[in-house]
């Protein structure tokens, strides 16, 4: 074993430097980019569809094969391009009222 000791109370570690992923498509609505990017994790772990909203991760689905995380990708592309996006990217679609609610 090494000199450095197990447990070192003060210890800095270097911030983790995220892996970029494989970009499948992008989509650009009301000022906001979405994308989704295909991540390898290994064999044990398979393959990661990862959707960003503006680069930020929103939603990740795994799959044990990249044809499924591919299939996943195309069909949120698909669900993304035809609603964009009220329910999955959060766009507001339907507008609230002001004032009291009606009863």
């Amino acid at each position: 074993m090494g000199d450095e000791p197990f447990y070192k109370p003060g210890r800095v570690s270097p911030n983790r430097q995220p892996r970029p992923g494989e970009p499948v498509w992008t989509i650009r609505r009301e000022y906001v980019t979405w994308s989704c990017e295909l991540h390898f994790h290994g064999e044990s772990y398979g393959w990661e569809a990862q959707i960003l909203r503006d680069g930020e991760l929103f939603a990740g689905q795994r799959f044990v094969l990249r044809e499924l995380a591919q299939a996943f990708a195309e069909a949120e592309r698909q669900i993304c391009r035809a609603r964009c996006i009220a329910p999955l990217c959060g766009s507001p679609r339907v507008r609230r009222q002001r004032g009291p609610p009606s009863r």
